[in-house]
C-alpha cells in the first residue's frame, strides 16, 4: 500500500525504494511498477504465483551467507524513540563492498484495501534515516557496526513494529536484483541492550561510547550527579582538538551525548583512531574511538 498516496499506508520512501529496481513489467503498452512482481535468477514471475516465489526464496535462504548479523539497542516507551545497532561480520575470505540499510516495519495492519486485502504484513513505515543507507567495505574477518535513531509514531502499534537491516550488493544483476548477503530483524520492544547497560549505573569516571568501532556516529553514555557540569573533548592522533561537548547533568542523572563524527567546522572526520577526554569537576578519564 505504499504505491499511491491516497491510501493511509502510503510511504514515499518505500515507493522510491521500489523504483530503484528495474525492469518493471510491460502492461497495456507501457512499463508499470506494480505489486506484486518478482524477478528472480533471470526469470520474471508475474502476479498470483506466490507458491513459486516461496520455493525460490526459501531455496535462496538455505545458501551459506558470507556475513553474520547481530542487532541490539534501546527503546524508550515514554518518548516513543530509541536507537538500534547492527553488527555485520565478514566470515568469508574476500573483501565485500556494499550498503547497509534499515527499515522500520509494522506487521498485521488492518486496512480494507480496494483490491480486497484487509490485513497487511511488514508495512514499510520508515527507512532509517532514508533509503540511501551506509556504504561500507569490510575485509575478511572484520566487522562493522552501524546505528540508527528511530521514532514510533502515535498511530503505530509498537508491539507489532520491527526493525529490519541488511547488507546489500550495489551491483545490479541481469535479473534486476541487487543481492542481499545477510539480514537481521528485531522487535522494537526487544531492544534492551543499551538500556541494560544504563541500568548498571556507571560511575562518573566511566564513559561508554557505543558503538565502538563506529561508522556514522557514536554515543557517550555516563552517570553524572544531577546539576554537575561535564565536558567531553575529542582529539585526533596529533593532539588537535576536533570537537567539544559541554553540559550540565539533567534530572535523570544518566547522560547520553551523541557525536556525529564531525569536527567543530561541521566536516566529517576521516576513518582512523581518535581519543576523548571526559572531565567533571573532580575527576577525568580518557579513551579511544575507532572510526571505520
Amino acid at each position: 500500500m505504499h504505491y499511491d498516496n491516497e491510501f493511509p499506508l502510503y510511504s514515499p520512501e518505500a515507493r522510491a525504494r521500489l523504483y530503484n529496481f528495474y525492469t518493471p513489467p510491460w502492461y497495456s503498452n507501457g512499463w508499470w511498477y506494480i505489486s506484486p512482481w518478482l524477478w528472480y535468477d533471470g526469470n520474471k514471475h508475474g502476479t498470483n504465483v506466490y507458491p513459486a516465489w516461496r520455493t525460490k526464496i526459501l531455496n535462496a535462504m538455505t545458501r551459506p551467507a558470507p556475513f553474520t548479523c547481530s542487532m541490539w539497542g534501546i527503546y524508550n516507551q515514554n518518548t516513543g524513540s530509541g536507537i538500534v545497532y547492527a553488527k555485520f561480520r565478514n566470515d568469508s575470505t574476500i573483501t565485500f563492498s556494499g550498503t547497509i540499510r534499515f527499515v522500520l516495519t509494522e506487521d498485521s495492519v488492518y486496512f480494507a484495501a480496494p483490491n480486497g486485502d484487509n490485513w497487511h504484513n511488514h508495512v514499510a513505515r520508515d527507512y532509517l534515516p532514508d533509503t540511501g543507507g551506509t556504504a561500507v567495505t569490510i575485509n575478511p574477518g572484520d566487522s562493522v557496526i552501524v546505528s540508527r535513531n528511530f521514532t514510533i509514531q502515535p498511530d503505530w502499534n509498537v508491539n507489532k513494529c520491527e526493525i529490519v537491516t541488511w547488507i546489500q550488493c550495489d551491483t545490479m544483476l541481469p535479473d534486476t536484483t541487487k543481492e542481499i548477503w545477510q539480514a537481521g530483524i528485531v522487535k522494537v520492544t526487544d531492544l534492551t541492550g543499551i538500556g541494560e547497560m544504563i541500568s548498571q549505573k556507571p560511575t562518573s569516571t566511566e564513559v561508554v561510547p557505543i558503538p565502538n568501532p563506529c561508522v556514522d556516529h557514536t554515543t557517550f553514555i555516563f552517570s553524572q550527579g544531577i546539576g554537575e557540569p561535564y565536558c567531553i573533548s575529542i582529539f585526533d592522533i596529533t593532539g588537535k582538538k576536533l570537537r567539544e561537548f559541554k553540559g550540565i547533568a539533567a534530572k535523570n542523572a544518566i547522560e547520553i551525548v551523541e557525536w556525529d563524527l564531525k569536527d567543530k567546522a561541521g566536516k566529517k572526520v576521516n576513518p582512523g583512531i581518535y581519543f576523548y577526554i571526559f572531565t567533571t569537576c573532580s575527576k577525568s578519564t580518557s579513551g579511544k574511538i575507532v572510526i571505520r
